[in-house]
């Protein structure tokens, strides 16, 4: 009888072990596939919204529902603004500065270019962890997975045939704002870390909180008047409200907080290698761009390297 039990209890350990692995794995997909169709809905409600106007609009499709979700399963509570600096300093870091600096990158720089520049937000996270999260060491094996997946975001990114800047556009400005915003959005995953997680509060009650204080800090930023342009556009309101809004800001962030507490703040930042490999093939499929077969080698190897920075147990 106790060999018996002796024999299942390891299996059953080990299963048990395996499933935050897969979950983390499945999640991380998902968010890379949301955030990698956003390229898409972008272009689609860009070309009837001022590129500004969008970031606002997006973060206020993204807070409604998540805030009414919470709503209705009474998660808020008035206890929780205690914490409005943490709110604010994560809507700042993850919403306001990335959404301005990108837009202004990718204004003055070939999109493969600042494809390429924004796939270094990884790297930035693993120097800002070593600094302010030393329990999250930089192992050999997530060192081997951040440079296999910026070796593909490389090769991913059209760099031969969209490296000649726009007419008008500074090069110096496009790339400066682009690394503003990657220092952004790799801030905003160590601070989630080292303080919102361990709040207590729950991936829906910080998103929703993040939200909210985003819509308010980017409102200065947008300029509404467009209201009546989308009304006879349905394919732009579909992608702004559905694409950018509910998927690619709120949904998107729900699992953004689920990943930081299942990986990390370094592993978490892997996800930021799966968008060019979506946009990739969304524009082969939907917008009727070519993949050449260096891109193809490119999209294994961020794949590749997804695959050691997560699998990495150690630390």
């Amino acid at each position: 009888m106790p060999s018996s039990s002796g024999s299942v209890r390891p299996g059953q350990d080990a299963n048990a072990s395996s499933m935050p692995w897969l979950v983390s794995w499945l999640l991380l997909g998902l968010l890379g596939f949301i955030w990698g169709t956003n390229f898409l809905f972008m272009k689609m409600a860009v070309a009837v919204v001022p590129p500004l106007e969008v970031a606002w609009l997006r973060t206020i499709f993204g807070a409604l529902p998540i805030a009414a979700f919470a709503l209705v399963r009474r998660s808020l509570a008035r206890t929780d603004w205690r914490f409005a600096h943490h709110f604010a300093a994560m809507a700042l870091l993850a919403n306001v500065g990335p959404y301005v600096f990108f837009v202004i990158g990718t204004s003055h720089l070939p999109s493969g270019v600042a494809g390429v520049i924004s796939g270094a937000i990884p790297f930035v996270t693993a120097a800002i962890v070593a600094i302010a999260l030393p329990a999250e060491r930089l192992t050999q094996v997530r060192a081997l997975g951040l440079g296999i997946g910026f070796a593909g975001v490389l090769l991913v990114a059209p760099l031969g045939r969209g490296a000649a800047m726009a007419g008008g556009g500074s090069p110096l400005i496009g790339v400066a704002a682009m690394l503003a915003g990657s220092v952004s959005y790799a801030l905003a995953l160590v601070y989630a870390r080292r303080f919102m997680v361990s709040l207590g509060l729950g991936p829906v009650k910080l998103a929703t909180y993040q939200m909210l204080f985003a819509v308010v800090l980017l409102a200065p930023f947008a300029a509404p008047g467009h209201w009546s342009e989308l009304a006879v556009e349905p394919e732009a309101l579909l992608a702004l409200v559905f694409g950018l809004g509910l998927a690619g800001t709120g949904i998107a962030f729900v699992i953004y907080y689920q990943l930081i507490q299942l990986l990390g703040a370094l592993k978490a930042a892997s996800v930021y290698y799966i968008p060019p490999v979506v946009a990739l093939v969304v524009g082969w499929a939907f917008a009727g761009e070519t993949i050449t077969l260096v891109q193809a080698i490119g999209a294994t190897l961020v794949m590749a390297g997804i695959f050691f920075a997560i699998r990495d147990r150690a630390g």
